[in-house]
């Protein structure tokens, strides 16, 4: 019998069982939850079919899986810790390790980075060798009511090995310490989760842009952004030397700052490469797409309005124009309403005639939303 952690957000936990019951050919039995968003499962499958299974199923809901190696008592301390963590460190190949320690319910009052360290020299003085920039293996202690759940992986990058996706270290530290919004993580956490290739050569439409937190990123990425939104975005906050112009669109105003040129929709033909930022103050709905498409082509097309998912995908199908051939779409889908699978499959369908290789994915910083990745046929 396999044990394993499931991870989860807890807004869809009934998606979740669903996913597992398929993962694991309903051979499974929930042994305890840990959290709202952590469970252990039982599975009659190996570890290794059961990772088969995620990377091909490649589920919506499920964050990660790992493997529960071991549960330990800590409410006296973390000795018989050390010693699990250094067992599972001895039974992977040779190769420097790193510990990340997860606090759920703890009495130990510490921040996880100074637990981690107390474990890393308990470690090394055992013969183990620790890189936190380069390690071989990560090893979890996920800390709960008295016991460390033990687990490891192989470490691939950073971003698939962190645990805690919301901590600062996990994080890049521009995107913690200069983000414009919470929407900055969304657009970090897909660019990562699905592989996006970035460069300076690109061009970007951002639809939906205010306050500026995905047009921040692109921009830091080096892409020129066309970015609309009737909303303020925050200029001062882009990359230093970001040249910026606004076309605000009828009856709307801005406020004069220095160093921001502003344009008229006249003109507009052939001024997307004239400006790292060009942002279109108006509503969507109110812009001719055949002005957008003047503006382009772009590489990527990236959607983010508070509006329901179908009507959202509607607005990137229609859309589809303005790309590149194999350009990227990368869409927010709000769940406005419990329909969540109707509303993920409608979304598709609205796409399907345009768009190929289209993928969903709940990321850690998505709320009660969805992340969709498409290529333009």
């Amino acid at each position: 019998m396999t044990k394993i952690m499931v991870f989860f957000d807890k807004r869809f936990v009934r998606q979740v069982i669903q996913e597992l019951k398929l993962m694991l050919d309903m051979d499974y039995s929930i042994e305890r939850y840990i959290s709202d968003s952590i469970i252990v499962v039982n599975s009659g499958k190996d570890y290794g079919d059961i990772k088969k299974s995620l990377e091909s199923s490649s589920p919506i809901f499920i964050d990660r899986i790992l493997e529960l190696n071991a549960i330990v008592d800590v409410a006296n301390g973390y000795s018989e810790l050390e010693n699990a963590l250094d067992s599972l460190a001895k039974s992977y190949d040779s190769g420097p390790l790193k510990i990340e320690v997860l606090k759920e319910r703890s009495s130990d009052e510490r921040h996880a980075k100074e637990i981690e360290i107390e474990l890393g020299r308990a470690l090394e003085s055992k013969g183990d060798i620790t890189d936190l920039a380069n390690p071989h293996v990560i090893l979890y202690a996920l800390l709960n009511d008295g016991k460390a759940y033990v687990s490891a992986e192989s470490f691939v990058d950073k971003y698939s090995a962190s645990l805690d996706r919301f901590r600062s270290r996990n994080i890049e530290s521009d995107l913690v310490e200069n983000k414009v919004s919470r929407a900055e993580f969304k657009l970090y956490e897909a660019v990562n989760y699905f592989k996006i290739e970035l460069s300076s050569d690109m061009k970007a439409l951002d639809i939906g842009a205010a306050p500026g937190g995905w047009t921040r990123y692109l921009l830091r990425n080096k892409l020129k952004v066309v970015a609309i939104d009737a909303g303020s975005i925050n200029y001062k906050a882009m990359p230093e030397g970001t040249k910026i112009a606004v076309v605000p669109g009828n009856g709307r105003s801005i406020e004069g700052i220095e160093g921001i040129d502003v344009l008229s929709t006249g003109d507009l033909t052939g001024k997307s490469l004239d400006y790292d930022l060009l942002h279109i103050k108006e509503l969507f709905d109110r812009i001719k797409l055949s002005e957008l498409i003047g503006l382009g082509p772009f590489d990527i097309l990236c959607i983010d309005i508070n509006i329901p998912a179908q009507e959202a995908a509607v607005i990137a199908a229609v859309c589809a124009d303005v790309l590149k051939p194999k350009g990227k779409l990368i869409l927010t889908l709000k769940m406005t309403d419990d329909n969540v699978e109707k509303n993920i499959e409608s979304s598709k369908q609205a796409l399907g005639a345009t768009y190929e290789g289209i993928k969903v994915k709940k990321l850690p910083h998505d709320r009660k939303e969805l992340t969709l990745f498409a290529i333009k046929l």
